[in-house]
């Protein structure tokens, strides 16, 4: 009597386990024939091709038949690889050959790449060798066009920072010969005209008077603006020199610096707690020197001048401070002017500067990796922010 495994088909005489059978390489066939990588099967014994896929024969331009029979190794795109004997000793120890990056040519004379990988596996009661191909060419392309992109990026950093270097030594330069070659004839109109205002006070007209005097206020302007374009210069050559900043240490020393020449406002200075950054301590300093003068500044009309000092709340990237005022303020319409050089938003008979000294904190902050910003009403304040990356 028949087990179940052996019961035969009603229709055409099939056991339940040759049929089973059949499915199975039926779908194994559909697999390997719409496969969209290569597979080759190989003959353990000799390494001489017993299958290929119509993937592979389509990719390298041979027919079924050119291949069949043959070692990897007689085939033309893989002439270059090692020798069928040596491949078949690595299989045979290892049961496994992998090439990662195997340069091609087909049949009709193209380049290709292809991952190359073998492994020896059990069919039935007997050993065959299987072997992947897999068509890496676009790949292979876009990893090479990532390559000489980056190489040639490297060399336009390369020459941009050669550039930069030179472009900073002429700026250096420039701002040498603005000390020397502007300072000399400007100390000599200066000092000429307060001897004329000297010699001749009694015999000058009013009118007189108050030329000579605008000409030295003009000369004085002056020497003002070249000593800020020679720091503004000079913030972008100086090496950043980074260590941890005591900040309120830091400012007890500038608003110590302003405390002789600001007592007769009165002031009232609040000042809170400021925690420690790491930053460049010189340059820091004249970014509160910077933000503390304007402050001062333009409070120096008010009756009751206030000035506040703190940190805005916690964040986890950054720690950022506020200068804050009850001074003329500003119109928040024209906030992106403040830190473009020469820009004013109050004429000079209303305050003096020469306005680089917010130009020079944003360039300060800036090189530091933070940011800037801040907020004005016409008449009633303003409050800066600067940022120094945690």
């Amino acid at each position: 009597m028949k087990t179940d495994h052996q019961k035969t088909n009603g229709t055409n005489g099939e056991t339940r386990t040759e049929q089973a059978l059949r499915v199975s390489e039926t779908r194994y066939r559909r697999l390997f024939e719409a496969a969209k990588d290569g597979i080759l099967i190989l003959d353990v014994d000799t390494g001489r091709i017993n299958d290929v896929n119509p993937f592979l024969f389509n990719l390298l331009g041979f027919s079924r038949n050119e291949m069949l029979g043959k070692t990897v190794g007689e085939l033309s795109p893989f002439k270059d690889i090692e020798s069928n004997k040596i491949m078949l000793e690595r299989l045979q120890k290892d049961g496994y050959v992998r090439y990662e990056n195997l340069p091609l040519e087909t049949r009709d004379g193209r380049h290709i790449a292809v991952e190359f990988v073998s492994n020896v596996y059990e069919a039935g009661d007997h050993n065959v060798i299987q072997c992947n191909v897999r068509d890496i060419t676009e790949r292979k392309n876009a990893e090479d066009e990532i390559r000489r992109f980056n190489t040639e990026l490297e060399k336009r950093v390369v020459d941009r920072t050669a550039q930069l270097v030179a472009a900073n030594e002429e700026l250096e330069a420039f701002g040498y010969s603005i000390s020397h070659d502007l300072r000399a004839p400007l100390t000599h109109v200066m000092d000429f005209a307060e001897l004329l205002q000297k010699d001749t006070a009694s015999s000058l007209s009013k009118k007189g008077l108050e030329h000579l005097t605008a000409i030295c206020r003009s000369a004085k302007n002056m020497g003002n603006l070249i000593d800020d374009l020679l720091g503004f210069s000079h913030i972008s050559c100086v090496e950043l020199q980074k260590e941890k900043v005591n900040f309120d240490e830091l400012f007890q020393e500038v608003w110590e610096d302003f405390q002789a020449d600001t007592r007769k406002w009165s002031i009232v200075w609040e000042i809170h707690p400021l925690p420690p950054v790491r930053a460049d301590r010189t340059l820091l300093r004249m970014v509160l020197v910077y933000l503390i003068s304007n402050a001062v500044k333009f409070t120096g009309k008010r009756e009751i001048p206030k000035i506040e000092i703190g940190c805005a709340p916690a964040s986890d990237t950054e720690t950022v401070f506020f200068i804050r005022d009850n001074g003329a303020g500003f119109n928040q319409a024209y906030a992106h002017k403040l830190y473009s050089v020469f820009q004013r938003l109050h004429t000079h008979n209303q305050f003096e500067g020469t306005g680089i000294g917010l130009a020079n904190v944003q360039r300060i902050i800036r090189r530091h990796g933070g940011r800037v910003w801040a907020q004005g009403i016409v008449d009633s304040g303003a409050i800066f922010y600067f940022s120094i990356p945690k």
